[in-house]
């Protein structure tokens, strides 16, 4: 009876002091928990919130309501952004299936809006009996990772699709070059070697070959050179410039070089003045006419006319050529972009009307292409008035 007694009476003390200990033992995990900088939330075996930490709250932007099902998070999302039910969440599976889940990505979304992607770490908890009683997840911010994957990604394909157009370019570049070359150079050592043999109108033909060539080939090199210089940060210089004058210059050098062209300029008012680097204003005025001969029928007439608004002066290149139906106005002032019709009529780089959208906007102004009615193109820019 003895011995029964003082098991009795210290069995009570024994099991307060386990209680003790483990309500202890439960206030330090807390503790630690609470202190950690990752987000940490436990549930019972049914799934309801049992403890979160400051840090899981603040992964949420919310605090959930201890009970609440499976986690805090407002919305849950997939990698590939397709919706995720509560109750397919990583901590839902590891109760359901009663395992440890790894490698699984999902995105949460705030009550904000915001969202940001992480990596679940759910881990049931079992009694000494081996009975699940409930799981530990912790949660870890990816979005940043993602953020640079994507970015290298983006990165990665950029440097393909570059190689891809420098390649292009380079084959275009080739072929522009290789042609021009090819024909001054044969008609050249045709003219030095038997040229005292040629009938005269055989050699004013290879003459005019020669320097139509040579205009082509400039022009090629003036286009590069120019983009070349803006993409490097060199902006024109501009100075006051009376636009119809220069323009008036520029037509007459041109019809000197094309004699079969008709070019007619219409201004008004005549003395509008413009900022803009003569040198560059030149050569916008011969991309254009340059395309406005090249893409109409031979003989056919180009207008040139020059208006103005309350701010600005416009300079309109009007032709009766293949026309632009069907064609994205913005793409054709970019650099290497032709469209079919322009490939199938006649041969080229695609850089004069890029050159001309890049001068044309370092001075502040705009370009813009539209159909004619009756057919035909128009090209024009504006610039402020000075």
């Amino acid at each position: 009876m003895a011995v029964r007694a003082l098991n009795a009476s210290t069995a009570a003390p024994i099991a307060i002091q386990q209680h003790t200990g483990w309500r202890a033992a439960e206030r330090d995990s807390r503790q630690m928990l609470e202190a950690l900088d990752v987000a940490v939330y436990t549930t019972d075996r049914e799934g309801r919130l049992t403890f979160f930490n400051d840090a899981a709250a603040l992964f949420w932007g919310r605090k959930p309501e201890l009970g609440e099902l499976w986690c805090g998070s407002y919305k849950l999302f997939h990698p590939d952004g397709s919706p995720m039910a509560h109750d397919e969440c990583p901590m839902a599976v590891a109760l359901r299936e009663g395992r440890e889940l790894r490698g699984v990505e999902a995105i949460a979304e705030r009550p904000d809006g915001s969202r940001v992607a992480f990596t679940p770490y759910p881990t049931v908890l079992r009694d000494p009996d081996g009975t699940v009683i409930g799981a530990v997840n912790i949660l870890v911010d990816i979005t940043d990772r993602i953020r640079v994957e994507d970015s290298l990604r983006a990165s990665a394909e950029a440097l393909r699709a570059s190689n891809a157009v420098k390649d292009e370019f380079l084959g275009l570049v080739s072929h522009e070059l290789r042609t021009p070359v090819t024909t001054i150079f044969g008609n050249a050592r045709l003219l030095r070697d038997r040229g005292d043999r040629l009938a005269e109108s055989d050699r004013e033909s290879m003459v005019s070959d020669i320097a139509g060539e040579a205009e082509r080939l400039l022009g090629v090199v003036e286009n590069l050179l120019l983009l070349t210089r803006l993409e490097s940060g060199i902006h024109p210089d501009p100075e006051p410039q009376v636009l119809a004058h220069v323009a008036r210059m520029m037509l007459d050098s041109f019809e000197r070089r094309h004699p079969d062209r008709s070019i007619e300029l219409r201004s008004e008012p005549r003395h509008l003045i413009v900022e803009a680097d003569r040198p560059y204003l030149d050569l916008i005025l011969e991309n254009l006419l340059t395309n406005a001969v090249k893409y109409s029928p031979a003989r056919s007439p180009i207008e040139v006319v020059i208006q103005a608004t309350e701010a600005e002066a416009q300079l309109l290149v009007l032709d009766r050529g293949i026309g632009l139906d069907g064609t994205d106005m913005e793409q054709l002032f970019t650099a290497f972009y032709r469209s079919e019709s322009a490939r199938s009529h006649s041969a080229g780089l695609g850089i004069g009307l890029a050159a001309c959208k890049r001068v044309v906007e370092s001075l502040g102004g705009r370009v813009w292409a539209a159909p004619r009615e009756g057919g035909g193109s128009e090209f024009g820019f504006a610039l402020p008035l000075a």
